[in-house]
C-alpha cells in the first residue's frame, strides 16, 4: 500500500501553465476523432450525467467549468483540510477535468456534463490508495444523487502487471466492481512507463484491474519531436494515430482478460489551467488521454439513455469504443526510441462509436 510520499501521477513532462488561453477547443482531438460531427449528429453533449474526477482537484471558478461543479470533496490534507474544498494546486486534475467537460475558453469531449473533482492526490500529486478508495466509495454512495455515470482516474502506481489475479481481495478493485453492476464507468490511465519497463507489455495498478476501462495514449497529430524526462523515452517524429513512446500497453494475446481497452489522444493537450479563471495548461500523458474516453463514455451513455430510458452496461461500452474504434498497429509508423509489440491495438473514433451504440440499439429493437 503506498503512502502521502508516493507519487500516484507520472507526468511525462513538466506541465505547460498559461493564464490566458491561446486555443477556443480542443482543436486536434475534435478534428482527430470527429468529436464535433458526432455530438452533432447524434444530439449529444453530456447534459444530464456527471463525471468524477479523482485527481489532484480543480480550479473550480474557471469559465470552463460555470455552473456545472455540483460538488467538490477533498481527501487530502490542502487546503487546510477542508473537506469541501477541492482547489487544485498541481494543474493536472484542472487539465483532466477540461478535456471532459470544459465549455467556455476550451471546449471538452462532453461539454454540458456536470462534474465533481474528488482531490485524492495533493498538490504534488502524491496520495495513498486508502484516499482512493475513500474516493470511489464517495462515488459508490452519490452516485445515484448527482447522476454519476463515470469516474476518471488518471493515475496509477507506475509498476507494470499483465494480471490482476493477485487482487482479488483489493479494496479499490471490490469498488469498481460494485460501481460496474450499478452501471458506472471507471476509466483509468494504462501508465506512463512503457520506456522505464524496458518495452515490457503491461499496466499499471489500478488500470490492470479488469472491470476498470483502461486507456492507452496515441498522437492526435503530426507534433513534431518530443523527449520525455519521466523514464527517457523520445519520440523522433509524430503523426496522428502513433502510438506514444510512454504509453504502457498489454494486448489480449498477452491476457485477454486485462488486455487494453482503447487508446485515446493524449499528446499533447491543451485543456484548462489553475492560472486564474482563464488559465490553460498544455500537458501530455494516458493520463490526458483518459479523460477523452470518459468524455466519449458520457455521450453514448447520453444517447442510450435517451433511447432506451436507462444506463447501458460497462462491458457494451467497452464493446461498442472497440467495434467503432480505428485499428492501429504498433510499429508500423511509430519513431521513437521503444520496442514495439507489432500487435493490432483500437483507438477511439467518436463517430463511429455513437453509430455502433444506434446499431445495436436497431439490432436490439428488429430482434425483439
Amino acid at each position: 500500500m503506498t503512502n502521502n510520499n508516493t507519487p500516484l501521477i507520472a507526468p511525462v513532462e513538466r506541465p505547460r501553465q498559461f493564464d490566458q488561453p491561446m486555443f477556443p477547443h480542443l482543436p486536434e482531438i475534435d478534428s482527430f476523432l470527429w468529436v464535433n460531427r458526432a455530438r452533432a449528429a447524434f444530439d449529444v453533449t453530456g447534459a444530464g450525467l456527471t463525471a468524477a474526477v479523482l485527481d489532484t482537484g480543480m480550479n473550480t471558478s474557471h469559465v470552463d467549468f460555470g455552473g456545472r461543479v455540483i460538488a467538490q470533496v477533498n481527501l487530502t490534507d490542502d487546503n487546510g483540510g477542508n473537506p469541501n474544498d477541492a482547489t487544485d494546486g498541481n494543474g493536472h486534475g484542472t487539465n483532466v477535468g477540461g478535456i471532459i467537460a470544459a465549455n467556455g475558453d476550451h471546449k471538452g469531449i462532453a461539454p454540458e456534463a456536470s462534474i465533481i473533482p474528488i482531490k485524492v492526490l495533493n498538490n504534488e500529486g502524491r496520495g495513498d490508495f486508502v484516499k482512493i478508495g475513500n474516493g470511489l466509495k464517495w462515488v459508490r454512495d452519490n452516485h445515484q444523487q448527482h447522476a454519476i455515470t463515470a469516474v476518471c482516474m488518471s493515475l496509477g502506481d507506475g509498476k507494470n502487471y499483465i494480471s490482476d489475479e493477485h487482487l482479488e481481495n483489493d479494496a479499490v478493485r471490490k469498488l469498481i466492481q460494485e460501481l460496474k453492476v450499478n452501471r458506472v464507468a471507471v476509466v483509468i490511465a494504462a501508465g506512463n512507463d512503457y520506456f522505464r519497463h524496458n518495452s515490457q507489455q503491461g499496466m499499471s495498478y489500478p488500470a490492470i484491474i479488469r472491470e476498470c476501462i483502461s486507456v492507452g495514449a496515441v498522437y492526435d497529430a503530426e507534433e513534431g519531436s518530443f523527449s520525455y524526462g519521466n523514464g527517457g523515452a523520445k519520440a523522433f517524429s509524430t503523426r496522428a494515430g502513433q502510438i506514444t513512446p510512454f504509453s504502457q500497453r498489454l494486448h489480449r494475446s498477452v491476457n485477454r482478460f486485462t488486455a487494453t481497452d482503447i487508446f485515446a489522444p493524449g499528446a499533447p493537450v491543451t485543456s484548462s489551467g489553475i492560472k486564474g479563471d482563464h488559465g490553460e495548461s498544455v500537458q501530455q500523458g494516458t493520463s490526458q488521454a483518459t479523460p477523452v474516453a470518459v468524455g466519449m463514455i458520457l455521450l453514448m451513455q447520453q444517447f442510450y439513455r435517451r433511447m432506451t430510458g436507462e444506463l447501458p452496461k460497462v462491458e457494451d461500452l467497452i464493446k461498442w469504443l472497440q467495434r467503432g474504434g480505428v485499428g492501429i498497429h504498433d510499429g508500423d509508423d511509430e519513431d521513437d526510441n521503444v520496442t514495439h509489440t507489432n500487435q493490432d491495438f483500437i483507438r477511439i473514433d467518436a463517430l463511429s462509436s455513437l453509430d455502433t451504440v444506434r446499431r445495436a440499439l436497431l439490432k436490439r429493437m428488429l430482434d425483439a
